[in-house]
């Protein structure tokens, strides 16, 4: 249906359209206004995700990808076998990539549902909302699309959660050695003290405590009498959102009201078998298009397909991209890699569906 420069075009013109979670709608309406171009029905939902669905009856197989990047806009360019942009890696690479596969891919059986998301890089509003009720044919797999590696196969991701700390004290002048009052001190100890309660460290099987963002104090010449410290918290599998609740109530035993702490939300981690029906398809996939066996891999962050484990264990994440470059200011897609995903999504969707009993 497309040519290779068609399919490289449409990528260049999702990554130029600027999507920060919150702003996904410009895009929303041009994937809208493409599958509609192309004889689809397709709609943009009450929280702004584009659904299109072909196909009926069982299996129903959902390819799933999100439309928000985080902020920061990055030239698009081609640069060789390199598109550069913001998102070419994550997450509009795997997005395109599967679009492009609903469109072209063609099978006798079964539900084909595309689900574009919003917010994934926030809140997860637009999976949490696909979760909540019947607004898309419940799903019998699902494909997540994430910059894997085009030979990797995901079927485990940590999960995560921020904390906001906000410290007030009296303050006072900077020549007082009343440290305790300092509220950029106290958020510090906080910080320790955190990483110590869940005795954090920097292996995959540990909790990992970054801050990532700390404003403080009112002068050059006082001491600070507020700090307002964000915490980005990741979860191993084994562990959960209670583990990080009982941290941060034996925090607030030790500070008393010095502090305040609040969970603005919580996303455990999964794992799945590397055996469900949504995983072998892909592995199959990447056997017959790249001849040679996909590598089993795990995601040091999190994804929708954390939520998503809430509606069925028969998933897998996959998609072109170095997920090492995600969220960076030299974010890039391999051209040929972007162009055999499609590929390996389209026979993955056969392949699903013919071992789908």
């Amino acid at each position: 249906m497309f040519s290779d420069e068609a399919k490289l075009k449409l990528l260049m013109e999702a990554l130029s359209i600027y999507s920060p979670t919150g702003d996904e709608h410009e895009l929303a309406e041009f994937l809208t206004e493409l599958l509609i171009m192309n004889g689809f029905e397709a709609r943009i939902d009450e929280v702004g995700n584009v659904i299109a669905i072909k196909g009926d009856g069982e299996p129903v197989l959902w390819l799933h990808a999100h439309m928000d990047t985080v902020p920061g806009f990055i030239e698009v360019r081609r640069e060789g076998n390199k598109i550069i942009g913001r998102g070419a890696s994550d997450d509009k690479g795997p997005l395109m990539a599967m679009l492009l596969a609903f469109m072209e891919s063609e099978s006798s059986r079964g539900t084909l549902v595309f689900t574009a998301v919003v917010h994934e890089e926030g809140d997860s509003l637009g999976t949490r909302y696909l979760i909540s009720g019947n607004h898309v044919p419940r799903p019998t797999g699902i494909i997540v699309g994430e910059p894997t590696g085009i030979d990797k196969v995901v079927v485990k991701y940590r999960g995560g959660t921020r904390l906001e700390v906000n410290v007030r004290t009296r303050g006072g002048h900077a020549s007082n050695p009343d440290l305790g009052s300092n509220s950029i001190l106290i958020a510090m100890n906080v910080y320790r003290d955190l990483w110590n309660t869940l005795m954090a460290g920097t292996s995959y099987e540990n909790f990992l405590v970054t801050p990532t963002i700390m404003n403080c104090g009112e002068a050059e010449n006082v001491i600070p009498s507020n700090c307002r410290l964000i915490l980005d918290v990741r979860i191993p599998p084994g562990k959960s959102c209670k583990d990080v609740e009982a941290a941060i109530n034996e925090l607030r035993g030790k500070y008393g009201g010095l502090i305040t702490i609040s969970m603005r939300w919580c996303t455990e981690p999964v794992e799945v078998s590397i055996n469900n029906t949504s995983a072998r398809a892909v592995s199959r996939a990447i056997i017959k298009v790249l001849g040679k066996g996909p590598i089993p891999a795990r995601k040091w962050g999190t994804s929708d397909m954390n939520d998503l484990a809430l509606l069925t264990k028969n998933m897998v994440a996959y998609g072109p991209g170095d997920g090492a470059y995600s969220h960076s200011f030299e974010e890039y897609i391999f051209v040929d890699d972007y162009l055999r995903a499609i590929d390996i999504y389209k026979q993955a969707i056969v392949e699903f569906m013919n071992i789908y009993k």
